[in-house]
């Protein structure tokens, strides 16, 4: 999970001095080409999804010309060129929305068996694997993927009392996703197929787990958690065996989240004492800062960020929305590895 240390160029992708009128609350995404997706407001009011990899800015979609009313989710796309996101749609209702090659295509929507598809967003992978949150008109709430294009049920309130966070589809197809259970506590869990396997739960040395579990191909699983002795840290599972990260013991007093790739590499978000909400990453010298809150960036500092398992790819880039002292919003790409410095304008 180590690497050596690093710096890190931040590479803008868009930002709302022109075109563009406001990104949040939604994050954005990235895939391992380095193409970043994201929601938009436009300064007409009408909102869209647009990639960008430091160059151009390329619709995938706008509510002017497209079967969406209003685009509500953060985007997720995967490497063959597909997208997905929650619309709500002109003819009415809302959904899940996979584009492909332009088209958009509804694949589950509140006009069929949803009530409500969300919230927050889905997560996609390779092969239009698409994981989501939705409620049932029928009553209860549930964990679905879209698979082989048809929608599968992967667990829902007839064995949890409810979910938090968004569920993670990973390349092999296993979800993983973090629940509450009857009798108050919670846990994170992954399906394999027919199977849902407990990957920790509360009241095992944890007393909280962290809503946003991130998973990645081997099925190592990372997730933020205080403990029932006090203090709190990042965790990795894998295995069966739960090992801790970084914790409180490392100059943090709180964290927020984690998110992992393929590669194993792992980055966090987290509060040193006294300090500010920052990214960080493991080096051999300790925990190396990314990007934090305070920080100068093109000529402002940063007031807010925001990310989740969306926002990293197995290269190790990170997708970023801030927002500036200035009132600016920029989406940015953290590459590792750089020495072009961080406020190239590019």
């Amino acid at each position: 999970m180590r690497r050596s240390s690093t710096t890190f160029d931040l590479v803008p992708i868009a930002d709302t001095t022109d075109r563009f009128l406001d990104f949040a609350p939604y994050v954005a995404s990235v895939n391992d080409a380095g193409t970043v997706a994201f929601q938009a407001t436009l300064r007409g009011g009408e909102t869209g999804i647009f990639t960008g990899s430091g160059g151009d800015v390329v619709a995938v979609a706008e509510s002017t010309t497209s079967v969406v009313r209003r685009f509500c989710s953060h985007p997720d796309l995967d490497n063959e060129g597909s997208s997905c996101v929650y619309g709500e749609f002109a003819s009415g209702g809302a959904g899940l929305v996979v584009f492909e090659g332009g088209r958009g295509i509804a694949v589950a929507d509140t006009r069929d068996r949803f009530l409500r598809i969300g919230p927050l967003g889905p997560t996609m992978h390779d092969g239009r694997r698409v994981a989501f949150r939705a409620d049932l008109k029928e009553g209860g709430s549930g964990v679905f993927v879209l698979r082989g294009g048809s929608i599968e049920l992967i667990t829902d309130t007839t064995r949890f009392a409810g979910f938090q966070g968004l569920p993670v589809v990973n390349g092999g197809g296993a979800v993983v996703f973090r629940a509450d259970l009857s009798n108050g506590g919670q846990g994170i869990y992954m399906s394999r197929g027919d199977e849902v396997e407990t990957v920790i739960e509360s009241g095992r040395g944890f007393r909280d787990l962290g809503y946003f579990p991130c998973v990645n191909g081997q099925g190592a699983v990372v997730f933020g958690a205080t403990l029932e002795g006090g203090g709190s840290g990042i965790f990795r599972a894998s295995g069966g065996q739960v090992t801790p990260v970084v914790d409180t013991r490392n100059g943090f007093e709180s964290f927020r989240g984690a998110l992992i790739n393929d590669a194993d590499v792992v980055y966090f978000y987290a509060t040193p004492p006294g300090g500010q909400l920052g990214i960080y990453t493991l080096t051999d010298s300790g925990p190396q800062a990314v990007v934090s809150i305070g920080d100068p960036l093109f000529d402002s500092s940063i007031v807010e960020l925001a990310l989740n398992p969306v926002s990293i790819n197995n290269e190790g880039q990170l997708a970023i929305r801030i927002r500036l002292g200035s009132g600016r919003q920029v989406i940015v790409r953290a590459d590792p590895g750089s020495r072009r410095g961080r406020n190239r304008e590019g």
